[in-house]
């Protein structure tokens, strides 16, 4: 579920700000936006919508209907943008037009949705005869333009810009129980999902539009090869500009090779004039150029299929780099073996020993590798040596200076001329252009090798935006974690900061006996917490959490991009949530945000919002009421009580165990026995839609194809924790027995850390996680609470991890840390409470820090220090609850003040 609510960050990292800014409310269209050659007359006619002008007149528009999607090359459109909304509004047509260029660039991104791709223009007509006429018109109207194929419509005739679909005019949405905005229209048996699926353009229950026209069926003879030779046989990814797959090459006795496909017209560049179609042919001409070398995969084929364009090259059978970081990486698990550092630091040499080679390779052959990332490497795991794949953006040195060579040719001359211009891709955390692209010769390369070694160790790059000085914060992980000898460190630094050459890098690399001897253990100091200025610290961070309120902004506070994508008032990702736990930390809540909250309340759509404690109308009710905001709060989840139960997810966070907690909450404040019907309630939902497997219970959502879901946010242990709250309010010991099955089925999916047993922890998608939402933190509070101390210290044996590559607090070293509170307090064990000590230490350390002048954050010499902290994902800062600085400040504040865990109603079991 954790994936199901994350967020493409980057687009909302578009800005150079501190935040995570949405860009349909942020951004500022260009003075050359697609309305500006127009006079006011017409101008006055759109509203700005989110990323759109929209020319929306119709008092009779449908709710849905047959619409038009119009794509456009880079190349042509401006003179499309001009031509068809002269013509739309004239003829006073309903429709929608992106706002200027650098939107229609995002639109056609590699990084955008498929269901989304391509649409420049959407067309709403009245009726089937407008939509009919309309595309008549603009089929002549836009004779010869091209642009992407809008993969969720069907193409019109012979037009290669214009597309169609049935699907949703206005604003029908429903929401799922995360909160996602779902697009509906209404089917014969009522709302059905807005399928936009590839090619699924016409519901079964719609006739077809036209008597004279049927699209071509699909092309036979082709025996289901590409380029009448490749066998597909999996899929790697997919994007928006084509996707990248294994396949069997049947020239060649069926050997495996990987496909790399372009759809033309996507990832437009208008400022280079390219399109995905010419970045892979860029990167057939590098394959070529760097086949002797060894390290980058063999060209094999290059064709087209249809209209996508396709590159074969070599199957590489290694491993992705971030599959052995988490394999091999002593970090990445409890406690600290010296000899599998010393094998890790091995590895390490290896694996940039030979990187180093590859790259210094590709100088010596005047190519800049360009972009660069961990992403980009693979590695043998028996051998350790490295494959670099993926040289989209690579471009060719255009002076002797860049390539490193003796001679050369000077820039623009000859037919590789184009092959000097940069790409203008870059990946956060490993390069030098921080948020602008810039161009940058060998040195940028160096930088990314840096990077890269600096990832092998601990994957925290991304954070480079909001702070230059991540490199240096590694000494934290190669010296006092790892035991290696500082040189390792300052060969990062050297490298990054171009004191040091790729040659210079592979001579201090040889020398792997001295290295590996200098490997130690190093010595655990003890805690002090008075030296560990924790107490500043929730200064600070609460300081920072003050300073960036704005009124005007739609969340308060700037918050995680799932707010954003769902709602702005929620508990666990919203300014709820933020303002609960200020006035939880003993911060007070201006008046004017009280009644921002209050205005905010009274104009609550209960439809668009979820019915969750983190997520949706219950959390919003509890932090409501506890800011003085009673009436609105029960009104709040009088809804969710409706609607919850129907619903029927079981889920913490998200469901009715949360729903019913948040229930619990109000009858023991306010004994009203309706509170306590309404907790029954869920609760009896959850008994009537257990599972029982062997005296374990457990419980399934929409989101659990795979299997039922561990942690207190996600899974069965979320549910116990309410179980156990009801039997402890209510007497009843069927509550109390069907927490403890619950429990069960999560302590029988407790899985080894290594294969020879040891601590233990809860396996989410593929990783074992030790966090509050979906591992092993979450599942300790709840096995505390039952007094289950055996099986409670069997997961603590887990948690004593000194590294996160997130601070946050649910997912995570802010929640595991409230979590070892918590042992510390129902165990009586003070060792818990130095282990917490120590990973709030590291957040200190790591990842709270003052925001740079640039960041233009109001200072005054009076004004205490300001501690910001990055949300999930690192590239920018977060003061929600569940991913940013409000959960840090209330574990902060907990450990410095004392109290009871957040939301889990401790005071019922006293």
């Amino acid at each position: 579920m954790r994936n199901e609510r994350w967020v493409y960050r980057f687009l909302f990292a578009w800005n150079d700000t501190l935040f995570f800014d949405p860009l349909d409310v942020s951004y500022e269209p260009n003075a050359d936006h697609f309305l500006a050659a127009f006079d006011e007359r017409v101008r006055a006619r759109f509203v700005r919508s989110g990323i759109w002008w929209s020319h929306r007149h119709n008092q009779n528009l449908p709710a849905q209907g047959w619409k038009i999607h119009i794509s456009s090359s880079h190349r042509h459109v401006r003179e499309v943008a001009t031509s068809v909304i002269g013509h739309l509004t004239e003829r006073e047509i309903d429709f929608k037009i992106a706002l200027d260029l650098n939107v229609f660039e995002m639109l056609n991104s590699k990084a955008i949705s498929r269901g989304s791709g391509g649409k420049l223009v959407t067309v709403y007509p009245r009726d089937d005869d407008e939509f009919r006429t309309c595309l008549a018109d603009l089929a002549r109207l836009l004779k010869g333009i091209e642009g992407a194929y809008v993969l969720s419509d069907l193409r019109y005739r012979d037009s290669k810009a214009l597309y169609f679909r049935y699907g949703q005019f206005l604003d029908t949405h429903a929401v799922d129980v995360l909160g996602r905005r779902l697009p509906r229209i209404l089917g014969p048996d009522g709302p059905v999902p807005d399928d936009r699926r590839p090619g699924h353009a016409q519901p079964s229950w719609v006739p077809w539009p036209f008597d004279d026209w049927q699209p071509a069926g699909e092309e036979e003879g082709d025996d289901g090869l590409l380029g009448g030779r490749f066998r597909v046989t999996g899929a790697i990814q997919f994007s928006n500009s084509g996707g990248v797959y294994t396949a069997e090459d049947t020239e060649d006795d069926d050997r495996p090779v990987v496909l790399k496909e372009a759809r033309p017209h996507t990832n437009v560049n208008p400022r280079q004039d390219h399109d995905a179609v010419d970045i892979l042919g860029r990167e057939w001409m590098f394959l070529n150029r760097l086949a002797d070398v060894g390290a980058y995969p063999a060209p094999i084929a290059r064709f087209r299929h249809w209209e996508h364009h396709y590159i074969a090259e070599e199957f590489v059978d290694s491993s992705d780099m971030r599959s052995v970081l988490l394999e091999r990486n002593p970090l990445a698990r409890p406690g600290f073996d010296i000899e599998q550092s010393r094998e890790y630091l091995r590895i390490f040499l290896a694996v940039f020993r030979g990187l180093a080679h590859a790259i210094r390779a590709a100088h010596e052959r005047g190519v800049i590798l360009a972009d660069f990332t961990a992403a980009n490497l693979l590695i043998d795991p028996d051998t350790h040596e490295v494959t670099i794949v993926d040289l989209e953006a690579c471009r060719l040195a255009g002076s002797a200076g860049e390539s490193g060579r003796s001679g050369g040719r000077s820039p623009g001359e000859g037919a590789e001329a184009a092959l000097e211009k940069p790409v203008e891709l870059y990946t956060p955390g490993f390069s030098l252009s921080r948020n602008r692209f810039k161009a940058y010769g060998p040195e940028g390369d160096r930088y990314a090798l840096a990077s890269t070694m600096a990832y092998f160790v601990f994957p925290i790059a991304a954070m480079s935006y909001l702070r230059e000085d991540v490199l240096d914060l590694y000494r934290i992980f190669i010296t006092e974690g790892l035991g290696w000898p500082a040189r390792v460190h300052e060969l990062i630094t050297d490298l990054a900061r171009d004191r040091i050459d790729l040659d210079g890098v592979l001579k201090a690399l040889e020398d792997e006996a001295d290295l590996l001897d200098r490997v130690e253990t190093a010595p655990e100091r003890p805690v002090v917490e008075e030296r560990l200025a924790l107490a500043e610290a929730e200064a600070a961070v609460g300081s920072f959490v003050l300073a960036t309120a704005d009124t005007g902004r739609a969340t308060l506070f700037p918050v995680d991009p799932f707010a954003h994508v769902t709602n702005p008032l929620s508990l666990g990702f919203g300014a709820t949530g933020v303002l609960w736990a200020l006035n939880a930390s003993g911060i007070p809540v201006r008046p004017e945000w009280r009644a921002w909250l209050s205005r905010k309340l009274a104009g609550i759509d209960p439809a668009r919002y979820p019915d969750g404690l983190m997520n949706g109308l219950s959390g919003i009710a509890w932090a409501a009421d506890t800011l003085g905001l009673g009436i609105q709060a029960r009104e709040l989840l009088a809804q969710a009580n409706r609607r919850a139960v129907e619903k029927g997810d079981h889920t913490f966070y998200y469901g009715l165990s949360g729903v019913g907690m948040t229930n619990l909450r109000f009858f023991l404040r306010s004994h009203d026995p309706r509170d306590l019907a309404a907790a029954q309630e869920c609760a009896q939902a959850l008994c009537e839609t257990v599972q029982r497997d062997g005296g374990r219970a457990h419980w399934l959502n929409e989101f659990s194809t795979k299997g039922p879901l561990t942690g207190l946010g996600f899974g069965q242990a979320g549910v116990a924790m309410f179980l156990l709250r009801m039997h402890q309010v209510t007497g009843e010991a069927r509550y109390l027995r069907l927490g403890r099955e619950a429990l069960a089925w999560e302590m029988a999916h407790a899985r080894p850390i290594d294969d020879d047993g040891g601590p233990v922890m809860f396996e989410h998608e593929g990783t074992m996680e030790p966090y509050v939402e979906v591992g092993s933190a979450g599942v300790l509070k709840v096995l505390l609470r039952y007094g289950d101390l055996d099986a409670a210290r069997t997961v603590l044996r887990g948690l004593d991890v000194r590294y996160s590559v997130m601070p946050g607090y649910a997912f995570g070293m802010a929640g595991v840390a409230d979590a070892l509170l918590d042992a510390a307090r129902f165990t009586g064990h003070r060792s818990y409470r130095d282990t917490a000590l120590r990973q709030l230490d590291f957040v200190r350390r790591v990842f709270l820090f003052e925001p740079a002048e640039r960041f233009g954050l109001p200072r005054t010499d009076d004004r205490p220090p300001l501690l910001a902290l990055p949300g999930d994902g690192l590239l920018r800062c977060s003061t929600d609850y569940l991913t940013g600085s409000a959960g840090v400040l209330r574990v902060l504040h907990r450990v410095n003040r004392g109290g009871p865990a957040d939301f889990l109603l401790d005071e019922v079991g006293r």
